[in-house]
């Protein structure tokens, strides 16, 4: 591995003219790629050579090689994606070795209850989701494998998120978040194992059982989301084995949704109910409000929590001032964003419940009046 750095940072050293295209494949040769002249021309377009040169630099940790908005983006996926896996895999652990991300990812697993002092990259795959660019296989010293998520995409708000459920006992996904060395911060993230309660092939017989864990545990999270200002919901929730619903991809925060996130995506009482809705309109109703008050009860439970303990949250802002300020890109100053947060808290939850009711009860004319 150490002659194939050397060679690929030789090959990176020189100016961008004299990288030839016999030099280039021969570094995509000793990496193992088949056949590089057939690699390089899988995508025909001027930015590609370059986008094969951050592919190949160790340090470049932004694994797509070349940007969604470029018009060639889904060819270059594919193009990356059909090497095999072990050089894929080989690209990952020279990235993981550069950065230093051997000890972020021990910790990550250790946090997921993997416990291992060594891993092994077996794959990588570079993906076109919003919130995660690569998804890494490793294997560990006792045969297990798992599954670790890259992502340059708002760190900081999954992390901020993550502390503030950890604090109402709520959970997210295991993160972790690690600063390189070029000051930009990467997040690491292990995928949950459950329902999305988002799945297009959710079927009713699925809904069924299920429901009223989804709906509770799913607005636990609503209380928390909308007192820190998010505006995504039930795509980004997980009905875990174990029971618990968790939140994922939370990495948009501190928005002004003047006392509710409407028009963003219905509430997951709505959601799950038109999966199941009846036929039979008494009994779709009746099976409505049921959903609404399971909803209901644990929303304000939840915030009627988080206003009694609101100094720890407070406490939990305050703390990671920094991580906020940077989040926020200048946009507003962290203690701005820290009073609108309280000023959401302290907000009586019956009045967001009535609120939520009337913006969709045009749609929803069986929606109870709260």
């Amino acid at each position: 591995m150490d002659t194939l750095r050397r060679q690929i940072q030789a090959f990176l050293s020189l100016p961008k003219e004299a990288r030839t295209r016999q030099r280039r494949e021969a570094v995509l040769q000793a990496l193992g790629v088949p056949h590089p002249s057939r690699f390089i021309e899988e995508v025909w377009t001027g930015t590609w050579e370059a986008g094969i040169d951050r592919l190949l630099d160790p340090a470049n940790t932004r694994i797509r090689p070349l940007e969604p908005t470029d018009f060639h983006f889904k060819w270059a996926l594919e193009a990356f994606n059909g090497l095999p896996a072990p050089v894929r895999a080989r690209l990952f652990a020279l990235k993981i070795e550069a950065n230093g991300l051997r000890g972020p990812i021990l910790a990550l697993l250790d946090a997921a209850g993997l416990f291992t002092h060594a891993f092994e990259v077996l794959d990588l795959v570079a993906l076109s989701k919003v919130h995660a660019e690569a998804a890494a296989t490793l294997r560990i010293r006792d045969g297990r494998t798992c599954q670790v998520e890259v992502s340059h995409f708002a760190p900081a708000a999954a992390e901020l998120y993550a502390g503030a459920a950890r604090l109402f006992q709520l959970r997210t996904s295991t993160t972790h978040v690690h600063r390189l060395a070029s000051g930009d911060q990467i997040l690491l993230e292990i995928p949950l194992d459950g329902t999305h309660l988002d799945a297009e092939d959710l079927l009713p017989a699925d809904v069924e059982p299920l429901w009223p864990k989804a709906i509770r545990g799913a607005a636990r999270h609503d209380a928390l989301g909308d007192v820190l200002g998010t505006i995504l919901r039930d795509p980004h929730y997980v009905l875990t084995r174990s029971g618990e619903v968790a939140s994922i991809h939370n990495y948009e925060l501190f928005h002004d949704i003047g006392g509710f996130r409407f028009g963003f995506v219905e509430p997951i009482f709505l959601s799950l109910w038109r999966r199941l809705c009846s036929p039979d309109p008494s009994e779709g109703r009746v099976l409505l409000q049921r959903m609404f008050e399971e909803y209901r009860a644990a929303y304000i439970e939840k915030r009627r929590e988080i206003q009694a303990r609101w100094g720890e949250l407070e406490a939990h802002l305050t703390a990671h001032q920094q991580t906020i300020q940077e989040y926020l890109q200048g946009q507003q100053e962290w203690p701005d964003a820290v009073a609108a947060v309280r000023e959401r808290a302290l907000r009586d939850p019956a009045g967001w419940m009535q609120t939520l009711l009337e913006a969709y009860r045009d749609s929803y004319p069986d929606l109870p009046r709260a």
